[in-house]
Order: C-alpha cells, then sequence, then structure tokens
C-alpha cells in the first residue's frame, strides 16, 4: 500500500473512530442526572448498597453475554472480546474477579452483606437486562431488522457499553473521594475500561472496514444508547430511594 494510500485509509479509520466516539457523548444517556448526582453526592452506606448492588446485577450479565457475543464473533474478531472477558474474571484467579472488587467496595463503603444481598433490583435496571440481551446476542432474535450484519450488532451493542463504562465509573469515583475509597481496586475501572473501551472500538472497526457493517454497528450501539437510560434512571432510583435520613447531607 503507498504512503498516500495508507494515510487516506488511515484518515478514514480515525473518521469512523470519532463518529464511534461521538456517538456516545452525544446521546442522552451521557447528560443523565444520575452523572451529575454522583458528581456531588456524599455517598452513604445504604446509598452504596442499593447502587452496586444494582450495578452488579447489570455486570454480571454483562459478563455472560461477552462469553455468548464471542461464541457468534468470526475467528479474527473473538480476541477483541475474550481479553475484557478474561480480566473481568481475574485474569485466571477468581479471587480476583472483578465481583468481589465491587462487594469489597460496599463493606469499606458500611454496608453489611446481608444488606447487600437484600437490596432490590430497580426496574429501570431489570427493563436494560431485557433489552441488552437480544443485542448482545442477536441470533433469532425478535424485533431486529433484516439483513444486518448479527456480529456487527453486537459489536456496537458491546462498543456503546465499554465508551459509557468509563465515565460511569469516573463518576463513581467522585461520590466515594469522601469516604477515602477514591483509590479502592474497584476503581482500577477507570484505567481498565480505558483500555476496554479501546478495544471495543477496534472491534466495532473491524466490522465496519472489514465487513462493511456500518449500519449494523450503529444500530447495536445506539440501541444499548437507549437502554442505557433505562440502566441509570435504576441506578439513580436506587440512590434516591433511602429515607431522609441516610441521604447524603
Amino acid at each position: 500500500m503507498s504512503a498516500p494510500v495508507a494515510e487516506s485509509a488511515a484518515t478514514l479509520v480515525e473518521g469512523y473512530r470519532q463518529m464511534l466516539l461521538d456517538g456516545c457523548s452525544q446521546h442522552a444517556c451521557a447528560r443523565h442526572e444520575l452523572f451529575d448526582t454522583l458528581r456531588v453526592c456524599n455517598i452513604t452506606a445504604g446509598q452504596s448498597s442499593a447502587m452496586l448492588k444494582n450495578y452488579d446485577a447489570h455486570a454480571t450479565v454483562l459478563r455472560r453475554l461477552l462469553l455468548k457475543a464471542a461464541s457468534i464473533m468470526p475467528e479474527e474478531a473473538a480476541g477483541y472480546i475474550l481479553e475484557n472477558v478474561r480480566n473481568e474474571y481475574g485474569n485466571g484467579n477468581p479471587a480476583w474477579r472483578h465481583q468481589l472488587q465491587l462487594k469489597e467496595l460496599a463493606k469499606c463503603a458500611g454496608a453489611s452483606a446481608e444488606q447487600f444481598a437484600g437490596e432490590p433490583i430497580q426496574p429501570g435496571v431489570r427493563e436494560y437486562i431485557r433489552r441488552i440481551v437480544p443485542l448482545y446476542f442477536p441470533i433469532r432474535a425478535i424485533g431486529l431488522p433484516n439483513g444486518l450484519y448479527r456480529p456487527a450488532v453486537a459489536a456496537g451493542a458491546i462498543t456503546a457499553t465499554e465508551v459509557m463504562a468509563l465515565e460511569e465509573f469516573r463518576a463513581m469515583q467522585h461520590a466515594y473521594r469522601h469516604l477515602g475509597l477514591a483509590d479502592h481496586i474497584w476503581f482500577d475501572h477507570v484505567n481498565v475500561e480505558a483500555e476496554h473501551s479501546d478495544e471495543s472500538l477496534a472491534l466495532a472497526l473491524h466490522f465496519i472496514e472489514r465487513h462493511g457493517a456500518q449500519e449494523a454497528v450503529m444500530f447495536g450501539m445506539q440501541s444499548v444508547l437507549d437502554a442505557n437510560v433505562r440502566l441509570y434512571d435504576g441506578l439513580l432510583s436506587a440512590l434516591k430511594m433511602m429515607k431522609p435520613a441516610q441521604a447524603a447531607g
């Protein structure tokens, strides 16, 4: 490939990459009230327990869905997902898996294991889960437009999730600063998700470049961003459902 052609191809790829990032940053979910609330609230033990239980519920489903999504990917695309999944499950050590870090954060914030276990899952989180299952594993899914390359739909869905996850962790980290927990290991996700978002962007770009599946990628991405509004509704409800005496002052 000649230098001018290579430069043109690189410019095209960067244009697609920016298009994906802009699609996330300009969506209504990126301006959800949850983010402003997390950035200013001094989170209590009760709020932490309720929010993290709901965050865990959605994250647990996503981990399993990533495994299913990898199973429908062409060989050359599966690696983008599998490294992400391996990290989530502790890179081969079950004691290091991210779910345990989340529960440890809730404990450090003052919530008991019994309190965490008893927290209700909010309707918004349940609705989010219902919506994303056919996006991560769009095989025989009802309601998806005909003609879309199914693995590319999943790639777009994963990209939206990982890009927005970075913003979620940044906002949550603010809420835990007053407890001295901003450097808790769970907030290593601020760095981890930056890596995952780069991988997911590469996954989406793979399908745009190699398969001409821009429409499918954008459909998956847009659909997850729409679902994220419900997820954030649920997380915000978890924060706000505490009694006035338990609310951040």
